[in-house]
């Protein structure tokens, strides 16, 4: 998932009232094709790093 779409996915979430998130699914993020090491949830558009 790219971070433009991460961010569509954050706005959309904003917009519904920010209700609460079960986090069911997650993607790596990408940027240009390289992961960028960050994962989002598919739902909310949440980012996390596993460090």
């Amino acid at each position: 998932m790219d971070p433009q779409e991460t961010t569509r996915l954050q706005e959309a979430w904003a917009a519904k009232g920010s209700p609460p998130c079960d986090h069911p699914h997650k993607e790596k993020e990408r940027l240009n094709g390289m992961q960028t090491g960050d994962k989002v949830y598919t739902t909310c558009g949440k980012e996390f790093w596993n460090g």
